[in-house]
This record gives structure tokens, sequence and C-alpha cells, in this order.
């Protein structure tokens, strides 16, 4: 009762409920009960914006949280105390506690593996939300290395929700205290473990109740004044201390990936209702910037860039709205892109700005891709660049493809020419790049993957497929005969997979399945075939593209991989162009090793004005993962 009371706002007559429920549950000596009520009776004084009473709640419930050993709560009671230091205008001393929740958080992620699954996504729910109000904290405090950290771990608190994978894999390193912040949380901790040992005093009346009530004031006088000591020292050095701009405190995960991958920068949109975010980093400077756009202004821009994808003839339309896109994105960051030499741009998408093909960002001269290489990653922890894929003779190629209709999907007869022209089955064929098989149709079964798949580096599929956000018993790739190669099927093959380097989805919408609203649908097949152990990058597309289009841009991509002298990425951007400008493969190779960039007019390329130089034709690929 006090719950619904709470959820409709009626927080006094929760508060009356509550409180009889905690007389109750202490009545009958139900500590887990107790804990509950003192919790709830936390957040209504909280909404009440009586804060004070608040705190003193939501301290006695930590208190018996950690008694008994109930970590998600007393994960849940950190989070809402340090929401109500956030709402006191104290922030360092919310993150204090944030920190601390996330922290308790991380270190019980394998302990819910056993739970029912609706049960193990109502506490993913949370915890994501919890990961995102301390990103934004940090950030309004300029904490930047320490965002990025955070950032990273609502990336993979993000994928568990989306897989509904909880296991191993997906895990972290969790957050770390600063020098300064180490102290108080060790006093919080004196302080909560000796209020274990009066309320007991108290439930009992034991002779040393005065004693230990004196000792329990001295104590909170010392609490307070450790805070207001570290409150003091933050603001003091603010300007000097390390932790808000040093590069070497990017998490391990960051720094090895700009090592990785030099004159790179990473780049961290982050949504929230009412502006954006755009955490950068690079291998020697570290910045926010906060862009005044909110989340239905950024999110109705992206939906009309898709829609002016589709009406090819309306090009200038297209270039202005994805000029707003670029204002917002790209622009705040110029300054920082120039003097830090950066030639690829790494994004760490968030929310809405998964769905934009950042390859078409326009300057209102060019198109983004024109400038950088460009490509995402789910997550620099859960990002592996420890090799590049060998020389052509090394990499086979296991080539997959559906040419007829099947029942629900269109034909796709560019597939079999697209296959022809990447893989070289003999050695007597004259048309393929790299050596490996080519399976069609009827040939192309679960059972011709799982037995072939671990001899092949690279796996390339161009089928139909479909993801469903969240229910990945109903997302499935097309095989073909027309059944469903399904998520499940994956997870059975996992061991098979880790000789693989990269996957190819050169399909329709691959990597978009569905109207999600926040954009986690576009990880979608490729964050299974990402997990540790399996591929390193996934190449998908956004949207239902042209076959024929697709088959070209494929072929351009493997004959620049072929070549030795680009990365991934730097294959992508190059097959991309070579569509903008109409060239072909050695063109572009040539135009590479001489450093010439082609020059635009009103950002119509020179070349000509043909079919496939529309964006709709080379913008949707994406790279995500390893890029080299």
């Amino acid at each position: 009762m006090g719950d619904a009371y709470l959820s409709l706002g009626e927080y006094e007559r929760a508060i009356d409920f509550h409180q009889r429920s905690l007389a109750i549950a202490r009545e009958i000596g139900d500590r887990q009960g107790e804990g509950v009520s003192l919790g709830s009776l936390g957040i209504a004084y909280f909404s009440l914006s009586e804060y004070e009473r608040a705190i003193d709640f939501l301290q006695q419930g930590l208190t018996l949280a950690q008694s008994i050993g109930n970590r998600s709560a007393a994960g849940n009671l950190f989070n809402n105390l340090g929401r109500i230091f956030a709402e006191l205008g104290q922030p360092e001393l919310a993150i204090v506690f944030l920190k601390t929740s996330a922290d308790i958080r991380e270190e019980i992620r394998d302990d819910i593996q056993g739970l029912e699954t609706g049960l193990q996504q109502a506490y993913t729910d949370t915890v994501a939300d919890s990961y995102r109000f301390l990103a934004d904290l940090l950030l309004e405090e300029g904490r930047i290395p320490e965002a990025q950290q955070v950032l990273d771990l609502l990336k993979i608190e993000e994928l568990r929700e989306f897989t509904n994978n909880t296991r191993a894999t997906w895990t972290s390193n969790g957050l770390q205290y600063s020098e300064l912040e180490q102290p108080v949380i060790n006093a919080h901790t004196d302080l909560i473990a000796f209020g274990q040992t009066f309320y007991e005093c108290q439930q009992t009346g034991c002779d040393q109740l005065t004693t230990l009530n004196e000792r329990y004031k001295l104590l909170i006088e010392e609490y307070k004044n450790q805070v207001k000591e570290f409150e003091a020292t933050i603001r003091d050095n603010r300007r000097d201390d390390f932790l808000y701009e040093n590069p070497d405190n990017l998490s391990g995960n960051a720094r090895e990936l700009l090592e990785a991958n030099p004159n790179s920068v990473l780049i961290y949109p982050v949504v929230t209702d009412e502006k954006l975010w755009l955490v950068y980093a690079t291998a020697r400077s570290v910045g926010s910037i906060k862009v005044n756009v909110s989340q239905g202004e950024l999110s109705r821009t992206v939906q009309r860039v898709g829609e002016l994808l589709s009406q090819q003839p309306n090009l200038a339309s297209l270039q202005a709205t994805s000029q707003e896109l670029y204002g917002w994105l790209i622009k705040p960051l110029e300054e920082a892109l120039e003097s830090n030499d950066v030639e690829q741009l790494i994004f760490v998408n968030d929310r809405v700005t998964r769905y934009i093909p950042m390859a078409v960002l326009h300057d209102g001269e060019q198109y983004l891709i024109e400038r950088y290489a460009v490509s995402s990653v789910l997550s620099p922890a859960l990002t592996d660049t420890s090799e590049r894929l060998g020389a052509v003779d090394a990499t086979n190629v296991l080539g997959l493809g559906l040419t007829k209709a099947v029942e629900g999907f269109n034909p796709l007869p560019a597939v079999a020419e697209e296959l022809d022209t990447i893989v070289r089955s003999e050695a007597a064929d004259a048309t393929g790049i790299y050596p490996g098989q080519v399976h069609l149709d009827e040939d192309f079964t679960l059972e011709r993957i799982e037995s072939q798949v671990a001899d092949h580096r690279v796996l390339h599929i161009a089928t139909h497929a479909a993801f469903v956000p969240g229910r990945p018993e109903s997302s499935f790739i097309v095989l073909g005969d027309g059944s469903r190669l399904k998520i499940p099927d994956i997870e059975t093959m996992a061991r098979r997979l880790n000789n693989l380097h990269l996957v190819v989805l050169s399909a329709c919408q691959t990597a978009l399945g569905g109207e999600a609203g926040d954009g986690t649908e576009i990880a979608g097949l490729s964050a299974y075939f990402l997990e540790k152990g399996r591929a390193e990058a996934v190449l998908a597309s956004l949207w239902l593209v042209d076959d024929t289009g697709t088959s070209l841009l494929m072929q351009r991509f493997y004959e620049l991989m072929a070549s030795g002298e680009l990365t991934k990425a730097e294959a992508l951007q190059q097959a991309q162009l070579s569509l903008l400008y109409d060239q072909d493969t050695e063109t572009r190779l040539d135009t590479v090793r001489a450093s010439i960039t082609v020059q635009t007019t009103d950002g119509v390329p020179i070349a000509g004005n043909t079919r496939l130089q529309h964006p709709y034709y080379w913008a949707p690929f994406i790279l995500i993962g390893n890029g080299l």
C-alpha cells in the first residue's frame, strides 16, 4: 500500500503505511522487511524534499542491509543517498556514494545469474539509469576521465539489458576512488558499521547504550567534518586536480584502444533529456562539451535524415538536415580534432545517435567520410585490438548467401556475383580476391556454418536478417532454405567462432531491427559475434540497401583490404568514397597513396552524378569493433 501511494505521489499516506509496515517488521523480527520499509521511507521523505529525514532513514536502511548481507539493497540505498546529495548541491559527495553504488552492483553481477530472467532484467534496468545519472553528474563537474569510465560501464549495462546476457563475458573492473575520496568512504563505512552495533544495543536495551550513543554522535561529527574538508579540498584544487583532464586516468581499455589506433579520437555522445554531452579522448588530451539540444529535437532530426535518405532526388535537403547533426556532433569538436591531428573517429554511440549513419554528416562543403575514417565500438572494454587481418592468402573467407525468394523475403539476385567477386574458391578462380568457400541457397545451412566456420578468418553472410530488441529468441538470420538461424544457435557454436576476425553481414537491415526508440538494437546481431573469444569486428548495414549497390561496395571493401595498405576502417572509408566519387579501386588507392583530396562543389563530386553516388547506397554501412 505504501508503494502504491508512493507511485501516486501521495507521500504522506505512503509514509503512514510504511511506518506501520516498519513497526510490524520489527515486531516479528523480519529484518529484510524492516530494511525495505526504511528505504521506502527515505524515498518518500526525499520526494517531499525533507532531505535530513530522508538521509536518516536511508542510513538506517543501509546499516541493516549491510548487516544481513543484502548487497542489492545496499547498492540501491547508496544510489538514493547520492541523488539526495546531488539535489542538495553537494555533487562531490554525491559522486562518492554513486561510485560506491556502482561498485556494489558490479560486484554482485555474477551472483544474479541464477535469478529468474524477469528479476535479472529489473535489476539491469535500474542499474543503467543510475550509471547515466552518475556520468551526467561527473560531466557537469568536469571530471572527464571518470565520466568515461562510467560511460563504459553504461555501455556494458545496456548490452546486458539488450541481450538478456548476464554472463561473466559482460563484466568490468568497476570504478576507483581517488585519494581524496577514499577517506570519506572509509569514514562512512566506519559510521555504518558502528551504527549496526548501536542498533543492536537499542533493540536489546544493553547497558552500554548511553556510552554507545555518545560514541555514535562523535563518529557522526567526525564524518561530517571529513566531508566538509573533502568538499573544500576538491573545490580549491579543482583546476589542478589530476582527475579532471589527464588522459592517463581513462580506463585501461580506452587507453589501449587509442594506442592501437594512432591519430584517432574516442567520441562518446551522451544523450540526456535536455542536452547532449560530447566526451572525447585522444592519446594526448580529453575533454567534454555540452551542446544545448534536447533528446526530442535530436531524435526528430535523426528521423528526418532517415526519411530524406530514402528520397534520393532530394540531395540538397538531405545535406542541409545532416548539417544540423554535424553542428551538434562534430562542429564543437573541430578545434580538438585539428589540434590532435585526428584521422579516425571512433564513436561509442548512445541512444538515438546509434541510428545516425555518421559518414553522411555534412559540414556544408563535404561529407564527414571525406575527412575521416569512421568506426564505432560497443565499448572499449569489449573491443579486442590485438591483431589485424593477415595477408590475403592466409585469410580464408566463408561466404554464405541467399539469392532466391523465400517466404516473407524478396530475392537477392546480386548476392551470387557479390560472393563470386570476393571469394576465390579454387586456384583457377580468376575473379575472387580472398581464398575460401561459397555456399548459396540450399547449401547455406546451419550445419554448414557449424562444420566450416572454425577454419575461416572471415564470415561473410549475404542474406536477410532481423533483430528484435531484448528478445534474442525471436531474432534471426535467414538461411538458404528459408529457415532461421536464431541467436541461441550462435551461442551454441561459440567455441567454433574463436578463429574469426571479421563478420560481414551484407544484408538488409542486419544492424537495425525495429523501433526501440533508444537505438539499443543497432548493436543487433553484432553483439553476439563480438563477445570475448569470438570475432573482433562486424560490418553491417543500418537499412535496406539495393543489393546491386551493396555488391559493388563489398567488392571494393575487400579489394582495398587486400592491398595490405589500409585498416578495415580505412578500407570502408575508401570503398564508400569510391561510390561517392564514381572511381574504381585502383584510382582510390592511387589517391590515398598520393594523399590527394578530391575537391567537391556544393557537396556534389565533380566526377559526375551516377545513381550509386547518392549516400543512400554507401552511407548505411557501419564497422563495429576492431577497425585495424
